[in-house]
């Protein structure tokens, strides 16, 4: 049971981390704009299939198709942002409108993924010489250790990115008072844009390491990782990026350890439980000020 126990602390972290990496991505959205990007998890999904596409056809590594995926969702996130946010914005409600509209995206995702690439579960081969590592007893997968490396270095380097250059410092300002900021004379236009493409690199990223982390992809993946996310978020505090990685390391090992106890089908559970006693007791999340 110990060492169960312990595999299971150690496979919650290496999973919470790409957890992490979809809830940050969600919550710098949400933060500047108010905006409730329903697709995130589809945007996710459409990264993975891109990464299976790239590797089958191509055969890209999944870590060199990361080349590809970061540019190509930065830019697809700031086309989306001048096609969507302004126009949303105007609503009398933006968040609930934006609820609608990125729901409509996230089907026309589903749907253009069914016809391209059909519904069955696809997967690509591990690409390392060595599948897994083992170490006491515990076998741990390359293709899991490979993406909680990435996760960790691009939470590190979104850290310095928020904390050190002037474009993270204005997204900062904008989570925490918007109408300051504009005060301010900085242009929230482009501080909106850049936030979108970073949250869709984000996510982008995270639908690359999700093909080294799971055996399978399947078109019904989207929405459960939207939920992710949203946990992710509530948990870490709403408008706090790296709240959210601490979130998305909450769920990852609830989720793990729990199923050490009870039939995998109920683990998620747990997570929800933790969710609504954070709520109950601290109900602007774990890392957000009130």
């Amino acid at each position: 049971m110990a060492l169960l126990l312990i595999k299971a602390i150690i496979s919650g972290m290496l999973v919470g981390m790409v957890y992490a990496l979809i809830g940050a991505g969600l919550n710098i959205i949400y933060g500047v704009m108010r905006v409730v990007n329903f697709a995130h998890g589809d945007f996710l999904k459409l990264a993975a299939y891109i990464t299976y596409w790239l590797s089958v056809l191509y055969g890209i590594d999944p870590l060199a198709s990361l080349l590809i995926i970061i540019p190509l969702f930065f830019i697809l996130g700031v086309v989306i942002y001048y096609w969507t946010v302004p126009r949303l914005l105007k609503s009398e409600d933006p968040e609930i409108a934006s609820y609608l509209a990125y729901f409509g995206i996230a089907l026309i995702i589903n749907s253009g993924i069914i016809i391209g690439w059909g519904g069955d579960p696809r997967g690509v081969p591990c690409p390392f010489k060595v599948a897994s590592i083992s170490t006491g007893g515990i076998h741990l997968p390359t293709g899991r250790l490979i993406a909680f490396a990435v996760c960790l270095i691009i939470t590190l380097a979104l850290t310095l990115f928020l904390y050190r250059t002037y474009y993270g410092k204005a997204i900062r300002a904008v989570i925490q008072n918007r109408d300051a900021v504009q005060l301010l004379g900085i242009n929230m236009n482009k501080i909106s844009a850049i936030s979108f493409g970073i949250g869709l690199t984000l996510a982008g990223t995270a639908g690359t390491l999700v093909v080294l982390v799971f055996p399978a992809i399947a078109p019904g993946m989207g929405t459960s990782y939207t939920t992710i996310a949203f946990v992710a978020i509530v948990l870490g505090g709403l408008g706090s990026p790296l709240g959210a990685v601490l979130g998305g390391l909450i769920y990852g090992l609830a989720e793990n350890i729990s199923a050490v106890f009870i039939p995998t089908a109920l683990s998620p559970v747990i997570a929800f439980i933790i969710l609504i006693i954070t709520v109950m007791i601290k109900p602007q999340g774990l890392l957000a000020r009130t």
